[in-house]
């Protein structure tokens, strides 16, 4: 019986299923600096499950980014880590050039801070 070859370990096609999570936390780490915003932009994402450890470095990083769609990323993922290295991340966001950056990090330092 013929069986269709399986693309990558665990029959992912791109070969990152079935890889420990932190090895595929730092394959996506490597997409941060893909030549394509939109590749970027979707790693960014993709680190708001990673380890906080691998992923709030690189998300810190990314709030360099040329691109405004990337640097949104960025802010959308940090939210989801706690810890002084993400809450100084979001802080350097809210001077961003983009607005919508600011406004996304303002917003999250502001609602973090006590009542």
């Amino acid at each position: 019986m013929l069986q269709a070859p399986r693309g990558g370990p665990g029959g992912s096609r791109d070969g990152v299923r079935g890889l420990p999570a932190r090895s595929r936390a730092r394959r996506r780490g490597r997409a941060l600096t893909d030549p394509a915003w939109q590749v970027r932009a979707g790693a960014a994402t993709a680190l708001r499950a990673a380890a906080q450890d691998v992923a709030v470095p690189a998300l810190a990083k990314t709030l360099g980014d040329p691109n405004a769609d990337v640097r949104k990323a960025a802010v959308l993922a940090l939210l989801r880590h706690d810890g002084a290295e993400a809450r100084a991340a979001l802080g350097t966001a809210t001077d961003d050039p983009d607005a919508d950056v600011r406004a996304y990090a303002a917003r999250s330092v502001t609602s973090a801070r006590p009542a």
